[in-house]
C-alpha cells in the first residue's frame, strides 16, 4: 500500500513543503494537492515548472521506490500541508511518454538556450573596414541589447572561370552558412509547432535527437543576431554602391 508523509518548515517568511511518497510497487500516477492557504511555487527548471507541477499540486506519474515532492508557498505552515488524493496504477510506459509532452517539456530537457557569452562574435574580424579605411563600430551584444551596426564581414566574392564576379548568386561562402542556419530555421520552427507526444517525437527525430534539438535552442539567439547584422550591412553597402558613380570617362581623360 502506497504511503505518504508530508511536513512544512517556515523560513525567512517562506513555507517550505516537503511531502515523501513510499511503498510504490509499480509505475503508478500520483497526485499530490496542497492544503495551505496560499499560492504555491513549484520548483522550476530552466525558467519553467518541473513536469506535472500545476498552481494546486502535483500530478505524475512515478516509478517503483519512494519518491519525494517538494514545493515553496508564502502561506503559514500547518499539521498537514499538503495531502495525497491519488494513487493509481500507469502503463509501463508512461514515464517515457511524459518526458516530452509539451513544449515546456521540450524546454526542460533542452537546457538553457543561451549560448556562451564567448561564443557571440562582439566585433568584426580584425583587419575588417569600410571604405575610406572607416571601421564600423563594434556593438556589444550582451543579453537585452539590440545589435547597433553590423558585425559580420561577408568574404569576398568569389569569381567564375573566366574571372567575373557572380552578380546573381551569393558567393558560395555565404550561401552554405545560410543554408546551415536555414535548416536551423526550419527545425526551430518545427519544434515551436509541436501540440502533442507525436508531434514532438516526431520533430525531436528529425532534428536528430535530444542533441540535435540542444544545438538547434543553443545557436538561437547567435544565428538572428548574425542574420540581422548581415541584413543590415549588406543593405548600407547596397545604398552606398547605389550612390557611387564611378566617372569612368572622365578618369580614363586624366589617367
Amino acid at each position: 500500500m502506497v504511503t505518504f508523509d508530508c511536513r512544512a518548515d517556515r523560513t525567512d517568511g517562506v513555507t517550505l513543503v516537503t511531502a515523501t511518497v513510499g511503498d510504490i510497487a509499480e509505475p503508478t500516477r500520483i497526485t499530490v494537492r496542497n492544503r495551505l492557504d496560499g499560492p504555491l511555487w513549484p520548483p522550476r527548471r530552466q525558467g519553467v515548472p518541473e513536469a506535472g507541477w500545476t498552481a494546486d499540486g502535483f500530478e505524475g506519474v512515478v516509478g517503483p521506490g519512494t519518491h519525494a515532492v517538494g514545493y515553496a508557498t508564502p502561506a503559514p505552515p500547518s499539521d498537514q500541508p499538503a495531502e495525497l488524493v491519488g494513487a493509481e496504477p500507469a502503463p509501463a510506459d508512461a514515464l517515457a511518454d511524459e518526458r516530452l509532452d509539451s513544449a515546456d517539456a521540450v524546454l526542460r530537457e533542452l537546457g538553457d538556450p543561451s549560448p556562451p557569452a564567448d561564443a557571440v562574435p562582439t566585433s568584426e574580424p580584425a583587419g575588417a573596414a569600410d571604405a575610406g579605411g572607416q571601421r564600423p563600430a563594434s556593438p556589444a551584444l550582451g543579453q537585452g541589447t539590440e545589435p547597433q551596426r553590423a558585425t559580420v564581414q561577408p568574404p569576398a566574392e568569389p569569381r567564375t572561370a573566366r574571372g567575373q564576379q557572380t552578380d546573381r548568386q551569393p558567393p558560395d561562402a555565404v550561401s552554405q552558412w545560410l543554408g546551415t542556419v536555414a535548416r536551423r530555421v526550419d527545425r526551430a520552427e518545427r519544434l515551436a509547432e509541436v501540440d502533442s507526444l507525436a508531434a514532438a517525437t516526431e520533430a525531436v527525430r528529425e532534428a536528430d535527437g535530444l542533441s540535435g534539438v540542444r544545438t538547434v535552442a543553443a545557436r538561437g539567439d547567435a544565428d538572428e543576431r548574425l542574420l540581422r547584422a548581415l541584413a543590415e550591412r549588406a543593405e548600407r553597402l547596397a545604398d552606398r554602391r547605389a550612390a557611387a558613380t564611378v566617372p569612368t570617362e572622365t578618369l580614363s581623360r586624366l589617367a
